[in-house]
This record gives C-alpha cells, structure tokens and sequence, in this order.
C-alpha cells in the first residue's frame, strides 16, 4: 500500500470505542506473534494515566534523544495527521515508512483471519500500535516511550514488558469502560504494573488511589517511586505551559533518573536539554498573536482543572479570556463547563465536525448561564470570528481559548490563524 492507501483502509476499520466493544489482549498479541513480535526488539517505558501521559512522554523521549539514545515515541490520539502517532527520533514516521508497516500488518492480520486463527478483524488502535511497533523495529530504535491508550490492563499496549511503568494522574473519565469511580479507573491503569518491571513512577495522586498502585505493585514485586508535588519546585525547566506541566516534568526526571539504572544512562544535562526543546501540540499551545489564540484539549474534568488554573493565572496580566468550547455528547459537560466557563468574559459554544458531537445550542442550553456572555456558532470557523469581535471588546484584545474536544482543538490546528 502507498500512504493515501494505507489512511482508507485504516479509517475503514472502524470507530474503537463503538457501543458492546470487548477489550483483551488476545487480539494484539495474535497479530504481533504472526509479525514476529516486534515489540521485544527493544526497551520501553508505558505510561498510563487519565492526564499527563503525552506531556510526561514527550519529556522522556525528549532527554533520552538528547543523551544520545535511538528512540521512538508512541501516543494517541492525533489531531491533524494519523503519523503524529508514531515518531522516529525527532521526526514523525515518514509517508514511506508508515505505509510499509502498515503493509507488513495488514499482510499479517489478513493470513490470521484466513487460517482462521482471528475470527474478527482487529480494532483500530491494536492496529495502530502494530504498526508503531513494527515501525520502531524497522527503525532499529533501542527506546520507546509508550503511552497507553485508554486504560492499561486491557490496552494493546500491555503487550510490553517495560523498564519502567509510570502512572500520571487519575480523574474520572472513559467511566463506561473504566469503572465507575476513580478506585476502579485506577484499578484498570495499575494493570501496566507487572512482574519484571523495574520500577514503578507514580505522580502525586488524590489520596484513594494511592493504595490500588501500591497494592499492585507489592503484588508483583516492583519497586514503587512516588513523586511528591515539592518535586515539582525544583524539576528541570520546560516551555510547556501550565502549573502541572512542571509535575510531569519532576516525574519524567526521576524516570530519567530510573532508566539508567537499566542501562539506558540519561545525564542530568541531556534531561535538561532535551526538556527545553519539548513542544508538545494541542496542551496550551499558542498558535497565534495579537489577540494570543491558545489550544487547550480539556476534554474531562481534571483537564478542565488544569486549565482553569492557567486562566487564574492568565489572568493576572491580561483581560478576562474569550473561550470556544466544543464538546463530544459524552463527555462530562457540565462539570468541565463549571471550571471553565466563568473564568472567561464570553464563550462561544461550537461543535467539532465530528458525529459525537454535541450540538451548539444545546450545549448553550446547559452551559451558557455559567457564562457572563454566550454566543453559539455552527463551527469553528464561525466560533473564531465570533471569538475574535468579542475579543476586540476590551483593550488590550482578549486572549481566546480553544478547548474541550481533541477534536476541535485539530480542526483549530489546521484552520490556522484563519482569514
């Protein structure tokens, strides 16, 4: 397959998180034993967690290229482009790279279900972790840093047996797959936590939770690293925005720290170096100037928490914001709207193209009294210009705020600074 084909038949798989899907490892570690098992070819850190997990991970990465190691880097979900997925040291997987992999996977999955040894097709994401580790074998990498996809004990990416397993922080989302409360979601992301992982890295948690990680980890006998939140006050710098970037920026370092003690030797001055160059897309990014147009992915609410703490802070030497939120029908709307939507001077109420979304005015219908001002608009085009008249309002312009859905905050990212 070439690149245009390899992105159809991926889209032709299918939505992951449809109504009765199953989740085990059966699957996954089917089709990668019929790829060879790329995934022993070399070492890795995994990394669950509600928040947190592709900053932390980004930093990992980041300080061990700097240190001279050949890594890979694996997250989810994209906002743009299906390759964001899967980086090769500094890069994104190549078209030609990407498309021989998932050449090399599909051939593999189309053998199992002809020998009948798959009954059904894989989902999306064990497909797309397939291909991000038969991309890193190809690459001939030594380190990835995995983040987990949705969970952890059942995740496709629990095939792996890590150096290091790291736990960011948990808050409630994903409740119909995960568990009700944040006891059992915390449950599901200790699966990651297995007899011959080195260490385990925990970032400071709220206080139920402690005991599930540490529970587990006793279990299998790994080693248990909490972090506290002091550590944060003296972590490596990063320009990564917001008060709890620097919290993930004290757990990566102690992985950092970790890792060479597995024979992965990470520098005080490569974690410093490679903390300074980390961008990472979509997590308080500023994409604009004059007004600042910032994307924030707050799409549950300890994400809508952290944001909310960056807007105090915002706040303090710039005019109230303007916020375009956005949302999927799913989502616990109405607890994130309370953290975001008086903290801003107006809101303008939107919808990703996306058929989970949830429609603009009902969401005004739910949200809007929250707000001192609420407008909606169809899309995002529509919610940037009505964005950008109320942010001319005050003077200096307002800054606007992109954020809720993934989904919206990669329609913003390829929309631009717009007209």
């Amino acid at each position: 397959m070439n690149l245009p084909e390899t992105l159809v038949w991926l889209r032709e798989l299918g939505a992951e998180l449809r109504p009765g899907r199953k989740f085990d490892l059966a699957t996954i570690a089917l089709l990668l034993a019929g790829l060879g098992d790329p995934q022993r070819k070399f070492a890795s850190v995994h990394i669950a967690g509600t928040n947190g997990k592709g900053s932390t991970a980004a930093l990992i990465e980041a300080a061990a290229r700097a240190a001279g190691w050949r890594t890979g880097l694996y997250t989810s979900p994209h906002l743009q482009r299906f390759a964001e997925r899967i980086r090769i040291g500094a890069d994104e997987i190549s078209d030609r790279a990407l498309a021989a992999a998932a050449t090399h996977v599909r051939g593999a999955m189309e053998r199992l279900l002809a020998e009948g040894r798959l009954t059904q097709p894989p989902a999306f994401f064990e497909v797309a972790t397939a291909i991000g580790f038969v991309a890193f074998a190809d690459a001939e990498i030594e380190l990835a840093v995995v983040e987990v996809g949705m969970g952890g004990r059942l995740d496709a990416t629990n095939v792996l047996q890590p150096l290091v397993a790291v736990i960011t922080p948990i808050g409630m989302d994903h409740e119909a797959f995960l568990g009700p409360n944040v006891v059992t979601i915390a449950g599901e992301k200790a699966g990651i936590i297995k007899v011959g992982v080195k260490a385990v890295v925990v970032s400071p948690q709220v206080q139920e939770v402690l005991p599930v990680f540490q529970h587990r980890a006793a279990e299998m006998g790994v080693p248990f690293v909490a972090v506290s939140p002091a550590e944060a006050a003296t972590a490596p710098a990063t320009p990564l925005r917001g008060r709890h970037q620097r919290q993930n920026a004290a757990v990566a370092a102690r992985v950092c720290e970790l890792l060479g003690a597995s024979g992965f030797p990470i520098p005080a001055e490569a974690i410093e170096t490679g903390f300074a160059a980390v961008r990472w897309p979509g997590r308080l990014e500023r994409i604009c100037q004059d007004p600042g147009i910032y994307l924030d992915g707050a799409h549950n609410p300890m994400a809508a928490r952290a944001l909310a703490g960056f807007l105090d802070d915002h706040r303090q030497s710039h005019p109230p914001p303007i916020l375009v939120y956005g949302s999927m029908r799913d989502k616990a709307v109405e607890e994130i709207c309370e953290q975001l939507f008086p903290r801003a001077a107006a809101v303008v109420c939107t919808a990703p193209r996306h058929p989970r979304a949830l429609a603009p005015a009902a969401l005004a219908a739910a949200c809007g009294p929250l707000a001192g001002r609420c407008e909606t608009a169809p899309d995002y085009p529509a919610a940037l210009a009505a964005a950008r008249r109320l942010a001319a309002l005050s003077t200096p312009a307002a800054s606007i705020f992109i954020t809720g859905s993934l989904y919206l905050v990669g329609e913003a990212r390829d929309y631009g600074c717009g007209p």
